[in-house]
């Protein structure tokens, strides 16, 4: 019994030994928390900047785009005029009205200022690329070059004469045959050329000479020259075998005329500087040698273009001034 006791006091000396709260005494001041002194460990709060790491529930690349503006030039409104006028024209709203007559606006606008820079670019810096120099469209001046046009036409009409000659298709019942003759009569008796009247139905007008005229009783010639409308004019080589048509119908002198020129051109019954002598607008030769070329680099640049073409223009027939150069100017 002794050797029990002694065994006793060991353990409890053990114990008291290593528990610090027991020896302390706080293990009668802390009842509430029972015989069940062991306590877990408490969880460890979340160090702050462990929180900045951890991603949030929406990504930068997540973030809604910022609206870019739209600029409402010549190339939008292209592209989008048609557009609204179908949507105002399928439902007609203020709103879808509105959008279109706005853009409407913008591009009328926009072309008003193009017109008014155009018209000011060619009155100061560029007079050179105006179409006046190839056909006049002040009055007094257009009347001069008509009459200049004529007076040059004369001997160029007076040649294909000598080529060629004009089958002159009509019926006796035409009535736009007999508005035709007076025209047919003055290339006769102006310009030289031989005319051959050649009546369809068999029958003949009065003011046509008999011994120019000759029928076509089976309708063969008018199949051979596809003849399906009276007055039709043909411009017919001397030997019949190159022809080609200057008219179908009613066609004014200076539109005879011009045809006339054109299929002798083409026969080259006339030369290349005598065809050019009597157009109607004139050339400036600028694609005489060829296409313009620009280097590849260049391409791109504005004033590049305008000047290759100022090397080559030519306004030596201008008909409303004489090309003047300062360098040929000579001091005295």
């Amino acid at each position: 019994m002794r050797f029990k006791n002694g065994y006793l006091f060991g353990l409890v000396g053990l114990v008291c030994t290593s528990s610090p709260t027991l020896l302390a005494g706080d293990f009668y001041n802390q009842s509430k928390q029972g015989w069940f002194w062991h306590e877990a460990p408490q969880q460890e709060e979340i160090v702050e900047s462990e929180k900045e790491l951890i991603p949030s529930s929406v990504s930068a690349e997540e973030q809604p785009p910022q609206d870019e503006k739209v600029v409402i030039d010549a190339q939008w409104l292209k592209d989008n005029i048609p557009r609204l006028r179908m949507v105002a024209i399928s439902n007609p709203t203020s709103e879808n009205l509105g959008a279109y007559y706005a853009a409407q606006r913008v591009m009328l606008d926009m072309s008003s200022k193009f017109a008014n820079s155009t018209k000011d670019f060619f009155a100061k810096e560029a007079n050179w690329l105006s179409e006046e120099h190839r056909r006049p469209t002040e009055s007094f001046m257009l009347s001069k070059f008509k009459r200049d046009l004529l007076k040059a036409q004369k001997p160029v009409i007076e040649k294909i004469s000598k080529q060629a000659g004009l089958w002159f298709f009509f019926s006796s019942t035409c009535p736009y045959c007999l508005k035709q003759l007076p025209i047919i009569k003055i290339l006769e008796e102006q310009y030289g050329l031989n005319v051959l009247y050649v009546s369809l139905d068999g029958g003949i007008i009065p003011t046509i000479p008999q011994n120019k005229t000759v029928i076509d009783h089976d309708g063969r010639v008018a199949r051979d020259f596809n003849v399906t409308t009276t007055p039709t004019t043909y411009l017919v080589s001397n030997d019949a075998s190159k022809f080609e048509i200057v008219s179908n119908g009613v066609a004014s002198l200076p539109k005879i005329q011009t045809s006339l020129i054109a299929s002798a051109h083409k026969y080259e019954w006339i030369t290349n500087s005598e065809f050019e002598s009597v157009q109607s607008v004139k050339g400036t030769n600028v694609l005489n040698n060829g296409n313009i070329a620009i280097n590849q680099s260049d391409i791109d640049k504005p004033g590049v273009l305008l000047n290759a073409l100022q090397e080559r223009i030519d306004l030596s027939v201008s008909p409303i001034g004489t090309p003047f150069s300062p360098i040929n100017v000579r001091a005295n």
